[in-house]
């Protein structure tokens, strides 16, 4: 909004803009911008320094999606930097984290606070990635930069995964100016996010932190990518990989949720091939809390109303379970 906004205040023929709003909304898009840019300067660092190492790590979610997808990287904020690497090789990649200034723990204002035993137990049993490395830049726009190593693409025990060894052999190489990075294939790309959203969205770990279930852009990447892809983006190799990996059941949980908001990104025949691979598709997309409770809970609102309506989460429960 504050992209256009502020185009939309430097044209005459457009009346009736609050100023000062639109100069906040720009704010809020210029700090994004910039952060992003020492993001891509870290990119490039980790890429080069794990390749001389002979490690072979992807850019996942926003440190891909804001530089290869969208139209401008002001326009897609990101938390961290994801990273997808075999297990095998995630110790390697964390020496060479480490040699970049990261360091494992929790950060401070001034420090960073090295993870209890505790912490370090649950991240190893329970977590689809490494502890959170962080490193102190020192730089204004962007004093942290946080790097989650991703070993697989799912919760440990929900009955479905995606093999991380495809998904790197997909990969291709992006450019951006001068940088260049490898991110997954667009077809691996929207089965990550729709599964994605799919665990966000039914374990209430991710759901009563930060309301990680009605999160709009998780959305929005999805539809971005199959119109930036365009024709190069093939729904029958999408629909083969899906098979491939056997995970229909998190994809479709993730695509169908989206058409109620896009209805014009997923072709109608794709999202009924998924849904015929699905034994009861519409529980699917209303139970929640399959992972965390005795019984998994069921939604009573429909989708729209209870993504748009913050107050659907007061009686959400809290979690039974260390997962």
């Amino acid at each position: 909004m504050g992209w256009h906004g502020w185009r939309l205040l430097t044209s005459a023929a457009v009346a009736g803009l609050d100023a000062a709003v639109v100069s906040l909304l720009y704010s809020a898009y210029r700090d994004t911008r910039r952060s992003n840019e020492l993001m891509l300067d870290e990119i490039q660092a980790i890429s080069d320094a794990a390749a001389a190492q002979g490690i072979t790590v992807l850019m996942r979610k926003g440190g891909h999606l804001a530089f290869a997808v969208y139209q401008e990287p002001g326009l897609r904020p990101m938390g961290d930097l994801d990273v997808l690497v075999t297990r095998a090789q995630a110790p390697a990649l964390v020496e060479v984290l480490e040699r970049l200034g990261y360091v494992e723990g929790n950060p401070t204002e001034t420090d960073i606070v090295p993870l209890s035993k505790r912490d370090r137990a649950f991240w190893r049993l329970y977590g689809s990635d490494l502890p959170k490395l962080n490193k102190l830049t020192g730089q204004f726009d962007r004093p942290i930069i946080s790097v989650d190593v991703n070993v697989s693409l799912a919760l440990p025990g929900k009955g479905y995964d995606v093999p991380v060894s495809a998904v790197l052999a997909h990969a291709h190489r992006h450019r951006y100016g001068d940088v260049s990075f490898l991110v997954p294939s667009p077809e691996d790309t929207v089965i990550d996010l729709s599964a994605h959203i799919y665990k966000t969205s039914t374990t209430l770990r991710f759901m009563n932190r930060g309301s990680k279930h009605r999160r709009l852009i998780k959305y929005v990447d999805i539809a971005e990518l199959v119109r930036a892809a365009g024709h190069d983006f093939s729904w029958d190799l999408f629909l083969k990989r899906v098979d491939e990996y056997a995970v229909a059941g998190p994809v479709f949980y993730g695509l169908a949720h989206l058409q109620m908001l896009f209805p014009d990104v997923i072709p109608p025949e794709v999202l009924a091939a998924l849904r015929q691979q699905c034994p009861e598709p519409e529980r699917l997309l209303t139970e929640y809390g399959q992972w965390d409770l005795p019984q998994p809970r069921a939604w009573q609102q429909d989708f729209l109303t209870r993504f748009f309506d913050p107050a659907t989460d007061r009686d959400l429960p809290a979690s039974k379970s260390l997962v």
